[in-house]
């Protein structure tokens, strides 16, 4: 009680009104309490990375991986690890694509592993390599395969599992749509490839997915998309530190892993 007769009076305003013996912040206080909660937010990375500044960067290697590519590329990764690396340390994540960024600028994540979407301040990207999409429908034992590319505007949108229009991918595909004169219009919308993929072999419906994904799924059939869709897989550092040998190194598994996967699909 005293300490808050402090705190108005160093403001010059009240804080709270009892309202039938209970205190009630008012309109002042909860602007304060909306601009302190930013102010303990960004306290909370300043700490993060002070404490990521001051670890020893040679012992563990931390890379994200976006959930979709985490699923198909992040094993095949570790699978080609060199044998001279078994007493180091690595760390696998899977975020979605702002926590990625969030993580690497607070340096909580050496290396990040990434769709090419939009250049990003402060992250410095490297190509390696490319992954289709494709048409993903449930396997049907009494319908006949059918291997034949399907275009966009013989998608049914009324069986269609989309991805949400507001993600980075989800806009992606909204324009390819568009390009096509098909109103981007998913029957059903999820956040992840993974997720619609899951859908489609439970019989929801259809969607179009990164090969990765698809290639995972049991109890669905893979079709070529017309017109071919695209992403340029990149892994992303941070600008504020150069480049470790470890995590050239991992770059370069990354290329060669890609690669593999991409000819074998």
């Amino acid at each position: 009680s005293r300490t808050l007769k402090h705190a108005e009076s160093l403001l010059g305003f009240k804080l709270f009104d009892r309202v039938k013996q209970r205190l009630v912040p008012t309109r002042e206080a909860d602007l304060l309490f909306s601009e302190a909660v930013d102010v303990q937010a960004a306290l909370e990375r300043f700490r993060t990375l002070a404490r990521n500044l001051g670890r020893n960067p040679d012992d563990v290697l931390r890379v994200g991986f976006l959930p979709s590519l985490g699923v198909g590329l992040a094993p095949k990764v570790v699978s080609k690890l060199p044998k001279h690396w078994e007493g180091f340390k690595v760390e696998i994540f899977t975020h979605h694509y702002d926590m990625l960024l969030r993580r690497l600028r607070a340096l909580d994540l050496d290396l990040a592993v990434a769709f090419s979407i939009v250049e990003t301040p402060g992250i410095n990207s490297t190509t390696v390599g490319t992954m289709n999409l494709t048409y993903l429908e449930t396997d049907d034992p009494d319908k006949p395969v059918d291997p034949s590319p399907i275009h966009l505007r013989d998608i049914d949108m009324k069986t269609f599992v989309g991805l949400e229009k507001e993600s980075p991918v989800g806009t992606f595909l909204r324009h390819a749509f568009d390009q096509e004169g098909m109103p981007y219009e998913p029957r059903i919308s999820v956040h992840t490839y993974s997720v619609a993929a899951a859908c489609v072999s439970q019989g929801v419906g259809c969607a179009i997915v990164d090969e990765f994904s698809a290639r995972f799924t049991r109890g669905v059939r893979l079709r070529p998309l017309v017109p071919k869709l695209q992403f340029t897989i990149t892994a992303l550092t941070s600008e504020n530190r150069p480049v470790s040998n470890a995590e050239d190194m991992f770059i370069k598994i990354l290329k060669s892993a890609c690669q593999e996967l991409h000819s074998s699909g």
